[in-house]
């Protein structure tokens, strides 16, 4: 229930003491009410100086909001005159390699066993393969240093899948690649992307050192949940 306000007395606080005309106000700022506040601006030397500053402030303010606005507009057209694989590497694919992350969390770098700033690095790489960049068996946790200044470290790579999740694992891997294309739009990349943001909302609550078999499972349940995928390459399944 909404608390009714009562009307007060204009009579000014601080600097403005002596300023007033006593009258019952609901509207008042530092106890004048708009007519004596703009007396007390217009007839002292601190009440000029207190509007400058509000002016100032207000144009600030609206210069933001303006700038904001811009950006906002600048950002929409962009997002509209963009490609539907510009917007995969610069929306989506940031959040998948997140997630990858986060499955990994606590683990060293896939390739070379480091830890330090790490990437979600892909084994098959998105050049080799645009069709499997967003499924996550084709994605780990990997230091900048590896995926970036060494090229993706590709044998190292192999052999830390080989040698964290085993043989049968690193050949469903190489399987991915017999997936047909997507053929995705940007709308239904827009889509994915927002799941994948709840996904990592969920991982960041629960950030837990798991198993390489624990790894492989999240891997095979965000898969299903983005339904970008056909199921069998979604979800390994040790034989």
């Amino acid at each position: 229930m909404a608390i009714q306000q009562k009307p007060k007395s204009c009579k000014g606080t601080d600097k403005r003491k002596g300023f007033g005309c006593g009258n019952l106000s609901l509207i008042r700022t530092y106890g004048l009410c708009p007519k004596c506040l703009y007396d007390w601006t217009n007839s002292t030397e601190d009440g000029k100086l207190w509007y400058e500053t509000q002016m100032a402030f207000k144009k600030k303010k609206n210069v933001k909001e303006e700038n904001k606005k811009s950006r906002n507009f600048k950002s929409k057209f962009k997002l509209n005159d963009m490609t539907a694989d510009k917007y995969r590497s610069t929306y989506l694919q940031p959040v998948i390699n997140k997630i990858a992350r986060l499955i990994d969390f606590g683990h060293p770098c896939i390739a070379t066993g480091n830890f330090g700033k790490m990437n979600g690095g892909h084994y098959i790489s998105v050049g080799a393969n645009r069709t499997i960049c967003l499924n996550l068996h084709n994605i780990f946790i990997q230091s900048f240093a590896s995926n970036h200044w060494k090229s993706g470290d590709p044998l190292k790579y192999q052999n830390g899948l080989v040698e964290t999740f085993g043989t049968e694992y690193f050949d469903y891997i190489n399987s991915l690649s017999q997936h047909k294309p997507l053929n995705l739009s940007k709308e239904d990349m827009m889509v994915i992307k927002d799941n994948a943001l709840k996904i990592c909302k969920e991982l960041e609550q629960d950030e837990i050192v798991r198993t390489a078999n624990e790894r492989i499972q999240l891997r095979n349940q965000v898969n299903i949940a983005l339904g970008i995928y056909d199921s069998r390459f979604c979800e390994f399944n040790k034989k």
